[in-house]
């Protein structure tokens, strides 16, 4: 046995082991950091593709030690040729392919430098060393090489990108609960407390009680994934309710008629619409006539949950919460979507504003 066929087995067998280690759990199927799970799913399918291609280049080394220059390598040879070509396509599919699936050339900044570097650098050394000794086969060993950094290159950028999504997701929570916890609201119910503090101390330390209840709620609420029963929002809006009746010129009337309680919802999903009707509804009337209702049902299904106010103009909720300090409608939409398959609809017209939540009676 030459000492060329030698390297050359081993050479094999150095790149079937680097491609094993690929597949092991942990690193390309198993990875919990695959954002990007197109790259990852036609990485495996390269991957595969030349660990065929790897064991059968071993098998025509070993059969040309012991038949030497039979059909039988040749074919083996050619075989695996094929199937190392298909690798390498399927791997440039990967370095290219988006996070939606699509293939595009990308531009400027988004051109994939490090991973292109990584497919084309171990084998242009192979290539070069193999000028020099073109009886020992390289190349395919150096597409293993290459394959594993393209790996590593995938998993380091959905760290990154992991990493940011968890920034941004952080930045926006950040950004609702400081929204939520409103310093004008807060200043103004503290202003009404003090006031009481003189004429009527008892009511002031029960506001103090709402007040502090309220905040609780609010950042409990926020950071919750958990249904909470009816009642409990229900009393979350009350607590809402009476700090905002606290002071005299804010005049409005809350009612509700409630066919059913007994079932449970997404914290923060009701009273952030009660509050939006209140302010951007009933105290939009000077006549101090402003009113809002909330209203239960059930609906076939589904149980319906009503939030109406009388305001004059019929503010679009929608609207009105883009300069409003609150949690806006959509993250409402979301909340309810996420955590119990409901869903929230918004009308308005000159009577007034209706904002319409349907929960599914399943699991109520």
């Amino acid at each position: 046995m030459s000492y060329s066929l030698i390297i050359n087995i081993l050479l094999d067998i150095f790149g079937i082991v680097i491609l094993f280690l690929l597949l092991f759990p942990g690193t390309l199927l198993f990875s919990s950091h695959r954002i990007n799970r197109n790259k990852q799913k036609y990485l495996f399918f390269s991957v595969t593709a030349h660990l065929f291609a790897l064991s059968i280049f071993l098998s025509s080394e070993i059969a040309a030690y012991l038949i030497p220059d039979t059909f039988l390598n040749k074919a083996l040879f050619t075989i695996g040729i094929c199937i190392f070509i298909v690798s390498i396509i399927i791997a440039i599919i990967c370095i290219f392919i988006n996070e939606k699936g699509d293939l595009a050339v990308p531009k400027g900044m988004h051109i994939p430098v490090a991973q292109i570097s990584c497919a084309v650098l171990p084998p242009i050394i192979a290539i070069l060393f193999s000028m020099f000794l073109p009886e020992i086969k390289t190349l395919y060993a150096a597409w293993a090489v290459s394959l594993h950094m393209i790996q590593s290159l995938i998993l380091v950028d959905s760290e990154r990108k992991l990493q940011e999504t968890e920034q941004k997701m952080d930045l926006a929570m950040g950004k609702i609960l400081a929204n939520q916890i409103r310093p004008h609201f807060i200043f103004n119910s503290l202003s009404s407390i003090e006031t009481l503090c003189h004429s009527d101390p008892e009511t002031a330390a029960d506001n103090i009680r709402n007040l502090s209840a309220y905040l609780r709620s609010n950042i409990d609420g926020l950071v919750s994934e958990k249904l909470i029963p009816f009642d409990e929002e229900l009393k979350h809006i009350r607590q809402y309710i009476a700090l905002e009746q606290m002071d005299p010129a804010r005049k409005f009337r809350f009612d509700y008629e409630l066919d059913v309680r007994d079932f449970t919802i997404p914290a923060l999903s009701i009273q952030p619409i009660v509050e939006n009707a209140v302010k951007h509804g009933a105290l939009s009337r000077d006549d101090g006539n402003g009113a809002v209702t909330l209203t239960t049902e059930v609906i076939g299904d589904c149980i319906r949950i009503t939030v109406y106010d009388n305001g004059i103009h019929g503010v679009d909720m929608t609207k009105a919460q883009k300069e409003n300090n609150g949690i806006g409608i959509s993250n409402t939409a979301r909340r309810l979507e996420s955590l119990c398959g409901g869903t929230i609809e918004i009308k308005s017209d000159e009577k007034g504003t209706r904002a319409i939540i349907m929960v599914p009676r399943k699991g109520n």
